[in-house]
């Protein structure tokens, strides 16, 4: 479609992208069994979550929470809410704002269920798990260092603005304008060497900042607290998460008069072990601390031979009976191969056959295949604005559709392991990649992409299989847009990227300086085009091609092509 008229074409993209933010697919039943809080404005999270059980015991498959807004007292130590054992029941928590009052709770914690459909809530916390200053006045001292002094805003807890370690600023600064983080690769993006200086109530100054951006009067300061998530959920089967909103409150914190510039969660919804994976659908994440959606396993050390045949002691990760257990070399991650569980003891785990030798045990790990979370589903999905990164997959069996990543500050679509940093499991196989749209994604790194097909240890080619690419549309992108790599049966469909390395791509130093890099790949098919639309900053490829690429003609060259 081309567009002739401007305010016509704005009117569309708005109408596109509102689409994409929460909308219940269902409309709540009139006769849905509803819990009605006793105390006005008040979720005690212990009564609802009792009240549910018990409505499943009678044989109810649907309740609700009834519409409004509620501060949440949380039900234990673990959750605001917990929700356990649920079997193929549905909760309607559309039209209801929760709001988290402990910070470092996640608001909802999901374990053992099977079948659980959930729509709602929009969620945020009442005081801020991280600390917000603005910044009164800058100083150059020479090259990234400034002699910095911010204004703590008032109601935000001072003590979140030093490393608990080093008594050190840690954060990073934002622009009101835009929210976008300004800070240079790293986690960490800004750092004091020594710690801040009181001047007067409330106001700091810290010789120095060592910053990749320069400071401005007026940004503000972010220092990371200790954030909970939206929702966590490990051990289940089948979970649905449609119309969930997570954003910043709203509201200044108490004493405050300054809106949170992002939320207190640090990742949206975590899926950690489930045996089936959840599906997101129409799902609403906003200047989340970290990641938006997380799906994997876990990568669990041996602690050596068991005391029966075919055994080894475990500390870490669950296993059952007939579930597959993969083996990993302890540097290179390089896969040993797999074996059947026949039993298992306290700390011990009896296998049909161990494929490594006794003795080698120690310097082994291993995953359990039926916990990734294969079978998960990211639908429809808005995220913007999130300091980590959009969707990170490492379950099997899944599609990503009809989402939009905007603003996320590293990878919006990140696909493998990260054995050797994170312990997370695993290699991916048989995902659909299909009519996303990333924007202005990927702005504080130099060595990922905004969409990033990778491995882990020493990058084998045969890592992640039957990876399916097309309708990707990549947009306003200064560091390297796309990275398929460790992969083989790789089907690559149509790709646009628009206005690529067009921003500040020279302080990047980006690796590995192209708009699109394969990397030890086979290909099973290639259709479609893959165009550069609007140019590329000076000085960038539009693609590379590094060690063995195979199933195309001429090894790769001229799959990407300006328009």
């Amino acid at each position: 479609m081309v567009c002739l008229d401007i305010s016509l074409c704005v009117l569309l993209l708005s109408a596109t992208a509102l689409a994409l933010d929460p909308q219940p697919p269902e409309v709540r039943p009139n006769d849905v069994e509803t819990f009605k809080p006793g105390q006005l404005g008040i979720l005690n999270g212990t009564q609802f979550v009792q009240w549910i059980e018990s409505q499943q015991q009678k044989g109810v498959k649907a309740v609700a929470l009834m519409e409004g807004s509620y501060h949440v007292i949380p039900s234990g130590d673990t959750a605001h809410i917990f929700l356990e054992n649920l079997d193929a029941m549905t909760i309607w928590m559309d039209s209801v704002n929760l709001t988290m009052t402990k910070v470092g709770l996640p608001a909802f914690n999901i374990y053992g269920c099977n079948e659980l459909q959930t729509y709602g809530p929009t969620v945020w916390w009442d005081t801020p798990g991280f600390s917000q200053a603005t910044i009164v006045d800058v100083k150059n001292i020479g090259g990234q260092d400034f002699d910095v002094q911010f204004h703590l805003d008032d109601g935000y807890d001072p003590s979140f603005l030093l490393n608990s370690f080093t008594g050190e600023v840690q954060g990073e600064y934002t622009n009101p304008k835009t929210g976008r983080l300004q800070a240079g690769p790293g986690w960490s993006t800004v750092s004091g060497s020594t710690k801040p200086v009181q001047d007067q109530d409330n106001t700091y100054t810290v010789p120095p900042l060592n910053s990749y951006f320069v400071p401005q009067v007026g940004y503000k300061l972010l220092a990371r607290g200790c954030a909970g998530f939206g929702w966590f959920s490990t051990g289940n089967r089948k979970i649905t998460f449609s119309s969930f909103s997570l954003k910043p409150a709203p509201f200044p914190p108490p004493n405050g008069v300054e809106l949170p510039a992002r939320s207190s969660s640090a990742d949206g919804i975590h899926s950690a072990s489930d045996y089936i994976g959840p599906t997101f659908d129409s799902c609403y994440f906003a200047a989340l601390d970290d990641d938006c959606i997380a799906v994997h396993g876990s990568l669990n050390p041996i602690t050596g031979p068991g005391s029966t045949i075919n055994s080894f002691t475990n500390s870490k990760g669950d296993a059952a009976v007939g579930d597959t257990l993969r083996f990993y070399a302890n540097t290179t991650f390089e896969p040993l191969g797999t074996a059947i569980v026949t039993s298992t003891l306290q700390n011990a785990i009896i296998v049909d056959h161990l494929p490594v030798s006794p003795s080698a045990l120690t310097t082994t790990f291993w995953s359990n295949q039926n916990r990734l979370g294969s079978g998960f589903a990211v639908l429809n999905t808005h995220t913007t604005g999130n300091r980590g990164r959009g969707a990170i997959i490492k379950a099997s069996d899944g599609i990503i559709s009809g989402n939009l990543f905007e603003g996320v500050s590293y990878g919006a679509i990140t696909i493998g392991p990260e054995f050797s940093y994170w312990k997370e499991a695993d290699y991916v196989h048989n995902v659909t990649i299909t009519n996303n749209t990333v924007r202005n994604c990927n702005y504080l790194s130099k060595g990922a992409a905004a969409v990033v097909i990778h491995g882990d240890g020493d990058n084998p080619a045969t890592g992640n299989s039957n990876i399916t690419i097309d309708g990707l549309v990549i947009e306003g992108v200064s560091a390297s847009n796309l990275y398929v790599g460790a992969s083989e049966g790789v089907a690559l469909g149509a790709v646009t990227f628009l206005n690529a390395f067009k921003e500040n791509y020279t302080l990047w130093e980006s690796w590995p300086g192209s708009v699109a890099t394969f990397q030890n790949v086979s290909f099973s098919g290639v259709r479609g085009e893959r165009r550069v639309v609007g140019g590329v900053g000076k000085g960038i490829d539009l693609l590379k091609v590094m060690g063995v690429v195979e199933g195309v003609i001429g090894g790769g060259e001229g799959l990407v092509t300006a328009a």
